[in-house]
């Protein structure tokens, strides 16, 4: 398998993160057992630096760039900022890349131009969209993998089905699956099928590069092994799971068909209640309601302003200087038989005698998922 696509370094302040990952030293690595032998290309400032991915077996194409590039993030479902920036990124000479199977990503510094019987294109990008075939690239099947924002940004439509059987029709694509974060993803084919693939639970939710496993675990099973498009995203779904929980590449696959789906249901609301009497609680409080918001969760916080209905189907409580009022919230919450995640950081101690039946959980983007999950399965 052939993979295009950019080393970067990554760097996080919650969890702590420092790693030289990107879209393909991270799905070379997500592959490497399953699919020894392939091969990443990619730019690079220092060849010494693609050390580690060669320790796992994967073999290296590299090509120069000028400098190192740099996404970092304060925590995992955080927007990068990007060093240099964007438009001060200098623009390498194209890539070529031949093969059977080509897993191609975007670039920031430069592009591959593709020919492969099979390939898969995950474009990365919500701005400039540019088709598969616009570089030169060729493929007899291609199949494209994408967000829901993306996909919109790159049709200019908003209903996710128009806008997939679109990108079918004028991409010349047999298939597309368009991610949907907390929902899971959809498979739409040229054939006419569509297929709503669930996403799975995960004890640990790490966001940065889960985009990346889902590309390269779908080529491997969909491009190399010839499973169905269907069958190759739930697989995708599922070793997304897998390293969200572990933080460990490569996926190990013996370990997915333990994982349980989420039974998401549209129409699912979160109540959000914590403190906002300082700077740092009141971020946290902005924080999560924005977050859960781009997930697509209807989330009311009234300490923000936002009116109550009642009807929320589960409660997210930042527990960070509430104390003994956490209990309160708690017996509240299971009288009105709603979920209940609380998001601990501190790890403060949480007398639970009084009443059971809740997560407490010590990580920001964790909390945030699983609140999200317990809405949609609550509703």
């Amino acid at each position: 398998m052939q993979i295009a696509g950019g080393c970067y370094r990554e760097l996080c302040c919650l969890p702590e993160w420092n790693e030289l990952y990107g879209s393909g030293g991270r799905a070379a690595a997500a592959i490497s057992a399953s699919s020894p032998g392939s091969v990443l290309h990619t730019y690079i400032e220092d060849t010494s630096n693609l050390e580690y991915l060669k320790s796992l077996g994967i073999k290296t194409q590299a090509y120069s760039r000028s400098s190192a590039i740099v996404f970092s993030y304060f925590h995992t479902l955080s927007n990068p900022y990007i060093q240099p920036p964007l438009d001060e990124i200098a623009k390498q000479s194209k890539i070529n890349v031949s093969g059977d199977v080509v897993l191609r990503f975007g670039f920031l510094e430069g592009e591959a131009v593709i020919d492969a019987r099979r390939a898969v294109f995950d474009p990365q990008s919500l701005r400039d969209f540019t088709a598969f075939w616009d570089n030169g690239s060729n493929a007899k099947e291609l199949a494209i993998v994408l967000n829901e924002l993306e996909l919109q940004c790159a049709t200019e439509i908003d209903d996710i089905r128009l806008a997939a059987l679109y990108l079918i029709e004028f991409q010349a694509a047999k298939v597309v699956v368009v991610k949907g974060g907390v929902k899971g993803a959809t498979v739409f084919e040229s054939n006419g099928r569509i297929t709503t693939i669930p996403s799975y639970r995960s004890t640990k939710v790490f966001k940065i590069g889960t985009g990346d496993v889902f590309s390269a675990v779908f080529t491997h099973h969909w491009g190399e092994k010839g499973v169905s498009a269907a069958d190759a995203a739930d697989i995708a779904s599922r070793s997304v799971a897998e390293y969200c929980s572990t933080n460990c590449l490569p996926v190990i696959e013996g370990r997915l068909s333990q994982l349980e789906p989420i039974s998401y249901s549209s129409g699912g609301s979160i109540l959000l209640l914590g403190k906002t009497n300082s700077v740092g609680r009141r971020y946290v409080m902005e924080e999560a309601r924005f977050v859960l918001r781009d997930l697509g969760i209807s989330v009311s916080c009234p300490l923000l302003g936002d009116s109550v209905s009642g009807k929320e189907s589960a409660l997210l409580i930042i527990a960070d200087g509430l104390g003994s009022e956490v209990i309160d919230l708690l017996v509240q919450a299971k009288d009105a038989k709603k979920r209940v995640v609380i998001l601990n950081e501190t790890k403060e101690k949480i007398d639970d005698r009084k009443i059971g039946g809740f997560e407490v959980i010590d990580d920001f983007s964790t909390a945030i998922y699983h609140a999200a999950w317990a809405s949609a399965e609550n509703n």
